[in-house]
């Protein structure tokens, strides 16, 4: 059910971020948290708005509030003093990264055909898929929670890769 509930989110993801142009593809290694709550760029628990922009502003960054899917909004104008989580994700094909616009293009489908491409038995027998996401809670104006994850979607959707 967990795996559902993110190859949803996942899917809201993509379908608000297709069409919007990425500064940066994230690599693997921003998705890494050490000793548990401490991104990759030094970023943590208490941290500020002016250190995650400083860390994450070449980044598309996914906002969402309380009870609502993610959507695309300028770092400078998330209000960080609400409560709500801010995301940077995207998808590695092969192990590599890739933004949802490449994705789109690259297989030559319109955004809201993305998710079936990519939790098809045909794409996934000849690509590893695999979703990254790096999560953060904010409370009154500072970041309360990093969570990170990932959804591998040849396992989602049992489809071994073949490649």
């Amino acid at each position: 059910m967990k795996k559902l509930r993110y190859a949803a989110l996942a899917l809201l993801l993509l379908l608000s971020g297709c069409e919007k142009k990425q500064t940066l593809i994230a690599p693997a290694s921003l998705f890494v948290l050490e000793d548990g709550d401490v991104t990759s760029l030094g970023i943590q628990p208490g941290d500020t708005p002016e250190e995650f922009q400083e860390a994450y502003g070449d980044y598309t960054i996914q906002v969402a509030y309380e009870n609502t899917g993610y959507t695309p909004m300028s770092i400078k104008r998330i209000p960080y003093e609400e409560p709500i989580s801010t995301m940077i994700a995207n998808f590695f094909i092969n192990g590599e990264p890739i933004s949802d616009e490449d994705l789109c293009r690259d297989n030559d489908i319109e955004p809201e055909d993305l998710y079936s491409l990519l939790s098809s038995y045909e794409y996934l027998t000849n690509h590893e898929v695999i979703y990254r996401y790096l999560e953060f809670s904010w409370e009154d104006g500072v970041i309360a929670d990093i969570n990170s994850g990932e959804l591998y979607y040849n396992e989602t959707f049992e489809t071994p890769y073949r490649g």
